[in-house]
């Protein structure tokens, strides 16, 4: 298990996404509810033996987004949510009685509902510090989960994490839906070709402004809603006074909760670069930024560059808040620079721009025209992770976007910020998953930033 994918492996994943959607929930028919698309169809409702009993931890809006889609599944039922928020547990429960008319039982401690033996998948959309709780909390249970991206608030969690996967032996799906997209397919199997040529060079990348129109700020700490138990939602994080800007949606911007835009959206884009060139593992990540324009609370940066050294090849993501100056057109994407031509990449589609030089070198023709242009649009991503998990949940196969596999590519995120935070550039010992020097000698503290004490009473289950 602890083997890297391989080539066949992610073909085998992605037939089995693209087998998922010719099998009776193709995406056209998809957007009819499932109780019409059985009186079209004649078929007959699903016998309550043959149907998936879902419940919620985390009801904001990923969590209530991976449930409604969840929902388009006639086999797929929800008996019950839970939030810290009782706000979020009424919306939640909402969505449920308006597509099927049933109310499920609202919980605000995520044991109750694990309690339940009439459920069978547990979807998790937590802030990122509760994943690793609740994931492993949950295969402890006998569920099979659906997990929202990066697996963990650190590489000690991620780890862990696998290993409840394995020994308890569920279905675990990790919300990077780009996987299950035909277009980053099509794009991955382009690179693999050798198409492009050599490839020396790769880029993911996210610009925006956003901050100039929705900024944190610097608002005062007060405190919690009378909806919110707050302590709960710190869970196993540090003891911090209530500030509405570090809680729902903004945590992702403070360490003690999420990772920066490095785990929250390179986690995706990184993911693709991963696939294509068979590399899970870097050598080494130097990364410089930090805050440098925008005034306010946060603790995570507003600039990033981090550096990764792969085996015969270099890894580029670049993060700015602060400017929405696009690559390529785009806000975010992935680029592949190869010898003969230049693949750029993101969820609306994908572009090969040729090199059309003739220049020698060394007696070898670079580029002459080798490929043709081309340009491709996106595919549906979600709909079809969605159903990859459900049939895997019946198959008792391995989903397209594996914990293990998944786990590798978020490491290599939190890399970049323990290289960040450290000031110095870490070398991987991929087999140890510690921190080294060149010389191979452990490191601190960055090795200190691969995991964290918990908050007490809370503690990382052992498995």
């Amino acid at each position: 298990m602890s083997e890297q994918p391989t080539r066949r492996d992610f073909l085998g994943y992605a037939g089995l996404a693209a087998g998922t959607l010719a099998a009776g929930h193709v995406a056209a028919a998809a957007s009819i509810p499932a109780n019409q698309q059985q009186a079209a169809n004649g078929d007959k409702p699903t016998p309550p033996s043959e149907k998936v009993t879902v419940g919620l931890i985390g009801c904001g809006g990923m969590g209530r987004y991976n449930l409604r889609e969840s929902l388009r599944l006639d086999t797929v039922q929800c008996a019950a949510v839970c939030d810290v928020d009782t706000r979020h547990i009424k919306d939640a429960q909402a969505d449920v009685q308006k597509s099927r008319g049933t109310t499920p039982e609202g919980y605000r401690d995520y044991r109750e509902l694990l309690d339940r033996k009439d459920i069978d998948v547990v979807i998790i959309a937590t802030p990122d510090h509760w994943h690793a709780l609740t994931m492993i909390e949950a295969c402890l249970a006998g569920k099979d989960v659906y997990l929202e991206k990066p697996i963990g608030h650190n590489i000690v969690e991620g780890r862990a994490m696998v290993t409840a996967a394995q020994k308890c032996q569920r279905v675990v799906q990790v919300g990077t839906q780009q996987r299950s997209g035909r277009h980053f397919q099509k794009a991955i199997e382009l690179v693999k070709s050798g198409l492009l040529g050599k490839i020396a060079l790769t880029r993911t990348f996210n610009v925006d402004n956003d901050f100039w129109t929705n900024p944190i700020g610097k608002p005062a700490d007060s405190d919690p809603p009378a909806e919110l138990d707050y302590d709960r939602w710190l869970g196993p994080a540090p003891q911090r006074p209530y500030n509405e800007k570090r809680c729902h949606y903004w945590w992702r911007y403070y360490f003690d909760y999420g990772s920066g835009k490095c785990g929250d959206w390179n986690v995706h884009l990184q993911d693709i670069v991963h696939l294509a060139m068979d590399a899970w593992a870097p050598i080494s990540v130097a990364a410089g930024g930090g805050v440098h324009a925008i005034e306010d609370i946060r603790e995570t940066y507003d600039t990033l560059e981090a550096v990764y050294d792969f085996p015969g090849f270099t890894q580029i993501y670049s993060y700015r808040a602060t400017n929405a100056s696009t690559q390529h057109d785009r806000k975010y994407g992935i680029v592949f620079y190869g010898t003969c031509g230049t693949l750029v990449l993101d969820r609306e589609g994908y572009e090969i721009f040729p090199e059309t030089s003739t220049e020698q070198v060394d007696g070898l023709e670079i580029g002459k025209n080798r490929i043709a242009a081309e340009t491709a649009g996106g595919s549906d991503q979600h709909w079809p992770h969605i159903q990859n998990f459900y049939e895997c949940v019946k198959s008792r196969q391995t989903p397209i976007s594996d914990i293990e596999s998944m786990h590798k590519t978020t490491a290599a995120c939190h890399l970049a910020n323990i290289a960040l935070r450290c000031g110095y550039k870490v070398y991987w010992d991929a087999q140890k998953e510690i921190c080294t020097d060149k010389e191979g000698r452990p490191i601190e503290p960055a090795n200190q930033l691969l995991g964290r004490e918990y908050r007490p009473p809370w503690k990382l289950p052992e498995v």
